[in-house]
């Protein structure tokens, strides 16, 4: 049994001396690295501190709260959506922006968005907000300029509509823990779904 005298005379883990960008990067790497491990609701900065290497008051300088902390994590990995060349064919760029929205919930450190979405309280509310602004409207709003590059949809459909099909599939693929989506998934929702709503071939 170990006594008190014990305890205190044992050293502690050794702190990084890090500081600005390079510990701002580990610490981040240390939140993503416990969502996927831990989730969301077992997340601390304790947890986090000790993954980072640091100390707690290295994360209260930065951050107020474990909402904060794991909302600029989640933010710093986002990507933004691509650019296409104007003469990209329509069936091409539908299949790279749902690819985009792909790679941004699996690819991003594998399952940290998962662990947001899967705690489903009011405190990871705002956490899926961020994503929805931060990804999923920017690529729905990329999609609605391809489909009006190409004379709009052509069947009637509101194209707000068709632009936000293809991502709730893949937002709901990702929430309900299934694996990331195939090449060949996201070609049958482009082809089985956007395609025809469009009214057009590709």
């Amino acid at each position: 049994m170990t006594t008190s005298a014990e305890q205190a005379a044992r050293p502690e883990p050794p702190i990084s001396r890090r500081r600005g960008e390079a510990l701002r990067r580990v610490i981040f790497d240390a939140v993503i690295e416990q969502l996927g491990t831990v989730g969301y609701a077992k997340l601390s900065t304790n947890r986090v501190a000790a993954a980072a290497g640091t100390g707690k008051a290295a994360l209260y300088r930065r951050w107020r709260n474990k909402e904060e902390l794991v909302r600029d994590a989640l933010r710093d990995l986002l990507p933004a959506p691509p650019e296409i060349p104007a003469d990209t064919p329509l069936r091409d760029g539908l299949v790279i922006f749902l690819g985009y929205l792909n790679q941004a919930l699996f690819d991003s450190k594998g399952t940290a968005f998962q662990a947001v979405a899967a705690a489903g309280d009011e405190q990871t509310a705002q956490l899926r907000v961020l994503f929805h602004e931060s990804v999923t409207v920017p690529c729905e709003t990329r999609i609605i300029e391809l489909i009006r590059r190409y004379g709009g949809a052509a069947s009637g459909a509101s194209e707000t509509a068709i632009a936000a099909a293809g991502p709730a599939m893949l937002l709901y693929h990702c929430i309900s823990g299934q694996p990331k989506s195939t090449g060949e998934q996201i070609e049958a929702v482009v082809d089985d779904l956007l395609l025809p709503l469009i009214g057009s071939g590709g």
